[in-house]
């Protein structure tokens, strides 16, 4: 019984693709068919019939190269034929190549594919004792012609027929098909290193089907995948056969991710295979919001990101019926928005609830104004208070050319006051404040009794600066000279209590000390009646 033994058919092996939009992967690398028109072409005496003689080719055939014999009985060969009553020996050398060819009747095509079996042995009883067999085919224009190597077959050592199919995919348009014994670069001690048989070739070099596969992702969370399979070359009509499914037609739609297969069958009975995966989208959108500086001037900004899936994008912006290809919004009011993106295939993502919002208005809480506190010093204040905006603030009095951190401005004569605050980003409020002179003396009065019975008359013991005073403080003790009170602050007050409980009526003495508007220290002290 004879092996069989294919290891060059690339026809048997599947085609492996991975898919996005119109991804043809083609069978054979390189090779492109004009249409699928069928081409078997038939071969004279494949099963290589002639009378048995040395130095010739079988009825058919020519001598490509050097001296081939139809066997057996020629040089010890007396191996049985696989096929009719004859075959070919074929021995070579470094320098001596054995060949037979045939002129075809119509010739191999350039970017198509063929399918040639035959039966090989290696003789190691040859008289040319070589070491191994190596086949090659070729093809070319004239009956030597090696103008391109279509096949080999690799160094082989068994004496049994085995079947062998090659794959022929030739690279131009040839009318010779030859059949060479050829050499290895490998050690050996025979001057013959390859010595073949060959019987029953194939009656014809069938042409085999070629096939490109394209497919589209699918949409994720649906069925868009498409796939269709075209054959480029082979003999038709094609039949198809596809896995999973069993559909029999070129093309697939509505199919969700994952990896299909097909089996494409041409009329001659040669089969290719191939397969593709179809992709879930890989489309993913994303956003990003870009605030208004001030409140209430449209300023704000969406950009879109967007990856993967199958550009370019188109941008659906609001529910909007028309596209726009840019992704970025401007010029845009608070309030909310949605983005439906959409790419070339027709899978999108949407985008819901972009919030865009302003930064809070930027406004004054209080002004508050302070008057001069005598007739000559100039200790006039204005107290801002914003709210809003971007902190932090900046302040300032235009017309006199302050601006400043601090939002008390302070050292100020009587006269009208412009005033502006500006956040961070530039925003700005702006107003009038109007600051009095006061024409009393300047002064500071210390009252000498108080009632803090919480009548709402008289309940706090403070002193009276009618001065723009510095270093300023107030101390209350008791006879026996314990601390009860104590302030730095001129507006700050005693209410009669130490730690929260009410001390009882009497006499307390006080301590003041102070420099006033015209940088001189003052001290002055006294006793205060505290009357329940």
């Amino acid at each position: 019984m004879r092996a069989s033994r294919r290891p060059f058919f690339v026809g048997e092996k599947p085609l492996t693709c991975t898919g996005l939009k119109f991804f043809y992967c083609l069978l054979v690398s390189g090779m492109l068919a004009v249409n699928a028109a069928g081409q078997d072409i038939p071969l004279v005496n494949p099963s290589l019939e002639d009378e048995p003689k040395d130095n010739k080719a079988p009825a058919g055939w020519v001598i490509a190269g050097e001296t081939p014999d139809v066997q057996p009985g020629m040089y010890k060969v007396n191996v049985p034929p696989t096929n009719g009553r004859s075959y070919v020996g074929l021995h070579s050398g470094a320098g001596y190549l054995e060949g037979i060819a045939q002129e075809l009747t119509s010739e191999m095509r350039e970017g198509r594919s063929y399918m040639l079996s035959f039966d090989l042995a290696y003789y190691a009883d040859y008289v040319y004792r070589g070491c191994y067999g190596h086949v090659s085919i070729y093809g070319g224009n004239s009956p030597g012609d090696t103008a391109e190597l279509l096949w080999n077959s690799g160094a082989f050592y068994h004496t049994d027929w085995q079947r062998y199919s090659a794959n022929i995919n030739p690279s131009g348009n040839y009318k010779y098909l030859s059949v060479y014994t050829t050499v290895l670069p490998m050690q050996c001690n025979s001057a013959y290193g390859s010595v073949a048989l060959i019987d029953n070739l194939s009656p014809e070099l069938k042409q085999v089907p070629q096939i490109s596969i394209a497919a589209t992702s699918t949409c994720k969370g649906r069925n868009t995948g498409n796939i269709t399979v075209k054959v480029l070359s082979g003999t038709g009509p094609f039949t198809y056969e596809w896995f999973p499914g069993g559909e029999t037609t070129s093309h697939l739609s509505d199919l969700p991710a994952g990896e299909y297969k097909v089996q494409v069958t041409a009329k001659n009975g040669l089969k290719i295979s191939g397969k593709i995966d179809i992709q879930e989208s890989d489309l993913s959108s994303s956003y990003f919001v870009t605030g208004g500086l001030c409140n209430g001037e449209d300023e704000n900004s969406v950009r879109i990101n967007t990856t993967g899936g199958q550009p370019p994008y188109r941008y659906f912006f609001n529910g909007s019926d028309n596209s726009v290809s840019s992704p970025e919004f401007v010029h845009l009011p608070s309030g909310n928005y949605y983005v439906k993106v959409e790419d070339e295939s027709g899978c999108y993502n949407m985008l819901d609830d972009i919030t865009v919002s302003d930064p809070p208005r930027l406004e004054l809480q209080s002004v508050v104004t302070k008057n001069t506190s005598c007739s000559s010093v100039h200790d006039g204040q204005i107290i801002l208070t914003p709210v809003g905006g971007t902190p932090p603030y900046q302040y300032s009095l235009p017309t006199k050319h302050i601006v400043q951190s601090d939002s008390i401005f302070k050292r100020l004569d009587e006269g009208r006051y412009d005033y502006s605050v500006s956040d961070s980003h530039g925003c700005i409020v702006e107003g009038l404040a109007d600051i009095d002179m006061e024409l009393r003396d300047c002064a500071v009065y210390i009252p000498t009794a108080f009632s803090p019975n919480r009548d709402g008359v008289n309940d706090v013991f403070r002193v009276r600066v009618n001065d723009a005073v510095t270093a300023f403080r107030l101390a209350v003790y008791g006879r026996w000279g314990n601390l009860f009170f104590e302030t730095n602050n001129p507006d700050e007050g005693w209410n009669g209590t130490q730690k929260g409980i009410d001390l009882p009526a009497g006499s307390y003495l006080w301590l003041l000390t102070y420099n006033n508007s015209k940088g001189q220290p003052v001290k002055q002290q006294g006793t205060l009646v505290l009357v329940r």
